[in-house]
């Protein structure tokens, strides 16, 4: 065998035992030049209690982690089971903007967008970056997170389908 086809195979054997992991699911959003910039990631995960920090899996050479380090800060919002449409949405390639009953929301005391009505969110301040294979991981330090209900299931993601 081949180490192209060994690696292939590796990859797609990974991919498929991934998928057996039951996920949430989240929007990462920053407010950039008076505009709101999404995605959806299922790669969140807290790094630290003390000090407070989280990191979020994204794509290498997409615009999100660029974004983060410009504006210096990014939301990420727990999705609700209800909310599969923002996960569909903001996963998408290649998007338009979105369709108001889409768009994302920033209170006034934020200084990054969030989705309205999700589980809770974190507003973060970008820390630092590390390329890993073919993601970056974005290091956030958690200045405000909050539960915004906890009366509805979390949106889940296992064998490639939202429930």
């Amino acid at each position: 065998m081949s180490a192209q086809i060994h690696d292939q195979h590796r990859a797609d054997s990974l991919r498929r035992a991934a998928r057996r992991f039951a996920t949430g699911v989240t929007v990462v959003a920053v407010r950039h030049d008076g505009g709101d910039h999404a995605l959806t990631a299922n790669s969140f995960i807290t790094l630290s209690l003390h000090p407070a920090l989280i990191g979020v899996s994204v794509t290498s050479g997409g615009r999100m982690r660029r974004l983060a380090e410009q504006t210096r800060y990014f939301g990420i919002s727990v999705l609700n089971a209800g909310q599969e449409e923002y996960a569909r949405h903001y996963a998408s390639r290649g998007r338009i903007d979105a369709p108001e009953h889409l768009g994302l929301h920033t209170p006034d005391t934020l200084p990054a967008p969030i989705v309205p009505g999700c589980l809770a969110y974190f507003v973060c301040r970008f820390e630092h970056s590390h390329p890993v294979g073919d993601h970056d991981l974005i290091v956030g330090s958690v200045v405000e997170s909050e539960v915004l209900s906890e009366e509805h299931p979390p949106l889940i993601f296992l064998d490639g389908k939202f429930s």
